[in-house]
């Protein structure tokens, strides 16, 4: 695909997104690796209107990977435009696809790229973690989960991300052990674990920085990283949707 090409389908991308429409998938199931993919990506987040704020991370379980035929987690963008207050009232517009509960982290300080960091050096270079909502969908046509590439391109299928409070004491919380559970219009849904998340969220934040200083960048002091679903997607219908990360709050949004 040649350096046109890049750069039109990831225009078509980032006009999709600010204008809450949906395009031909075919261009974009076509996309023949995943680097390719991660270059339209950073091609479409130049072209999108808003300032990105951090990261999110997909496919954190063996069971997100097999949906998308992949052995690895992959990222996405998230921008500062899209980001909702909790309890926001969220359109139920097409393409997208629900919500995925999470712990999200926010740098303290830049991630040091010259050496190898282990999950014991990450702490130190932590502000705040905080329970969170990233809802995802697509850009183009179709239903359920678009194919790997296609979601890497189309900004790591982030939509819209939800920060709720900061966790208190968050260092001596065994997050593997938080039970997350989603109930929409009061009806248990979904139920997970911190440990869904690589085996610990702080697993995903090392894998995150890994993926950027592969390609001669880091995580910033600034940068939120969202770090995957405890519990698989919680559908998007219309009305509430309320989340508890048990001994760490809870958070909430609607549809409508």
């Amino acid at each position: 695909m040649s350096a046109a090409d890049h750069t039109k389908l990831a225009k078509n991308l980032a006009d999709a997104r600010a204008n809450h429409q949906q395009i031909d998938p075919a261009p974009y199931d076509a996309i023949a690796s995943l680097d390719e993919a991660y270059q339209l990506q950073t091609v479409a987040i130049e072209s999108y209107p808003s300032k990105r704020i951090g990261y999110k991370v997909g496919a954190t379980n063996e069971g997100a990977q097999k949906l998308f035929g992949c052995d690895a987690p992959f990222y996405g963008p998230m921008f500062e435009q899209d980001c909702c207050e909790p309890g926001a009232n969220l359109s139920l517009r097409s393409g997208v696809l629900g919500g995925e509960a999470e712990f999200s982290f926010l740098c303290g300080s830049d991630f040091p790229t010259d050496r190898d960091l282990s999950i014991d050096d990450l702490p130190d270079l932590i502000k705040s973690c905080h329970i969170a909502v990233e809802i995802v969908g697509r850009r183009t046509e179709g239903k359920g989960l678009p194919s790997l590439h296609c979601a890497v391109a189309d900004f790591g299928a982030n939509v819209a991300f939800i920060e709720g409070p900061a966790i208190e004491n968050w260092r001596s919380i065994d997050l593997t052990q938080v039970k997350v559970t989603a109930l929409t219009n009061g009806t248990e849904t979904n139920s997970g674990t911190g440990a869904a998340v690589l085996g610990h969220p702080l697993n995903s934040l090392l894998w995150m920085h890994n993926s950027l200083r592969a390609n001669g960048h880091g995580l910033k002091a600034g940068d939120r990283v969202s770090t995957g679903t405890c519990l698989g997607v919680i559908a998007a219908v219309a009305g509430n949707v309320e989340i508890e990360f048990s001994g760490c709050g809870k958070i909430g949004y609607q549809f409508s």
